[in-house]
């Protein structure tokens, strides 16, 4: 995916843009673009007059043959849209657009400059198949993290500065001794809006011994007693302890702080000193810890001090893979995760070797008629495996998790990383990617060494 340098000029509207019906030409494709986005194009169209294009953003374009040479932006359709109608405003005579909106557009035509965006920087795709990945990644919400995240409620309060709101939240979850089960119920979902409610009412500051000065929260109280009510609130709405709509009016607010938190959670304002500060001020050391004991976490199967789980018993016949797998039983992750890196590979080879054999289906292959014979890669091995096996009755559902990782990059079995640790001096292993690694493997093994 080479990255080109294009032209305003060099670029056309893709008349099958998923934001639109199919189009018949380039007019076409401008019009659905109008009638679709309205008065978003213009807000666009404003941004990239008064700041250029956003640095982060590239075009996704693929090549048409025909001259002069043209490419179909299939990422960025909207910008290609607005360049058109800020570069040739005559566009617009043939376009049904509100006149609010042509106007604008006229406006900002005389404004725009190409030079503040050429050249475009683009990457120039062979297929629109190519680009269904990448499109899908940037439009679609999900992919597990692969695609753009977008940012939660408490992800927009930091960006937007630390507010008093953040101040109070980060005293609670920083210092008021919390456990990990109640700063587990504190996600980015939390209900940022309704605890600065609390913290933006006078009344409420007061019975806190809360004050906000200079976009600060300030108090004369000593730290436990600032944080008392402070972590009930917090953890009472983090939890759903209490009801959001609850809280809505000053009344509803105060009647909560003095009958919900009542004296156990509320500060002692008589222990006030004379001086005042802000939460951030507090030294941490001034903060009682708070010792409790939560539930005995049960054993995770994950957290193994080797590569291969207890459970898993494999009947290895052959002698020298017999000693691989005992040493593999042993051999701790955390100290021998190179060598546990290299004899998991050879494992993984002598194993699918041995079926291989077994069912006299040949190692090596012959590229071309007459040609010399050469070893068979391990992912052409490990596929005939699979299918001997699901030849013989094994469902292939089983395999899914190897033969799908053994060709994905970012795997802990990918089969150029299992190389890789084997020949690259740089390719450190880690000790969880590696029982990841067996993890995806074993039932495999279970079906060779039944």
């Amino acid at each position: 995916m080479p990255e080109i340098k294009l032209k305003i000029d060099d670029l056309v509207l893709d008349h099958d843009n998923p934001r639109i019906t199919h189009a018949e030409g380039q007019q076409d494709a401008l019009q659905k673009i109008v009638r679709d986005q309205k008065a978003k194009l213009v807000k666009l169209a404003e941004s990239i007059v008064a700041n250029g294009l956003n640095p982060m953003d590239r075009l996704l374009v693929l090549r048409l043959n025909q001259k002069p040479e043209r490419f179909i932006s299939l990422e960025g359709n909207r910008r290609i849209a607005v360049f058109k109608l800020l570069t040739k405003p005559e566009v617009m005579t043939g376009l049904e657009m509100p006149g609010a909106m042509k106007g604008a557009f006229q406006r900002m035509a005389k404004e725009f400059k190409k030079s503040r965006v050429e050249p475009l920087s683009c990457f120039e795709l062979a297929s629109r198949e190519e680009a269904r990945y990448w499109l899908n990644l940037r439009h679609n919400i999900g992919h597990e993290g692969a695609s753009v995240e977008d940012w939660k409620s408490l992800a927009k309060r930091r960006f937007e500065g630390k507010t008093p709101v953040l101040q109070a939240l980060e005293l609670v979850t920083e210092r008021a001794g919390l456990t990990a089960a109640e700063q587990a119920s504190i996600t980015e979902k939390f209900p940022t809006s309704t605890l600065e409610r609390f913290l933006e009412n006078r009344s409420v500051r007061r019975e806190l011994g809360l004050d906000v000065k200079n976009g600060k929260l300030v108090t004369k109280l000593p730290a436990d007693e600032v944080a008392k009510p402070l972590r009930k609130i917090v953890l009472d709405l983090a939890t759903k302890a209490t009801r959001v709509n609850r809280l809505m009016k000053t009344d509803d607010m105060l009647s909560y702080l003095r009958k919900d938190l009542g004296k156990d959670h509320m500060p002692d304002l008589s222990k006030a000193r004379l001086t005042e500060r802000s939460l951030d001020e507090i030294p941490v050391t001034e903060f009682t810890k708070i010792k409790s004991r939560g539930p005995r976490r049960k054993p995770d199967p994950s957290d193994r001090k080797v590569v291969v789980p207890n459970t898993c018993k494999l009947n290895v016949t052959q002698n020298r893979t017999a000693e691989i797998y005992k040493e593999l039983r042993t051999l701790r992750l955390d100290d021998a995760r190179n060598a546990i890196a290299v004899l998991l590979r050879v494992f993984l080879e002598l194993s699918v070797d041995y079926l291989l054999t077994k069912h006299g289906v040949p190692l090596k292959v012959t590229p071309a008629p007459g040609g010399r014979q050469i070893w068979k890669s391990l992912d052409v091995k490990l596929a005939d495996a699979v299918g001997i096996l699901v030849k013989i009755g094994v469902p292939a559902t089983d395999f899914n998790a190897i033969t799908r990782a053994v060709v994905i990059r970012t795997s802990p079995i990918h089969i150029d990383l299992l190389h890789r640790y084997v020949h690259d001096q740089f390719q450190t292993p880690v000790s969880k990617e590696l029982a990841a690694a067996w993890d995806h493997a074993q039932p495999l093994f279970e079906r060779i060494w039944p």
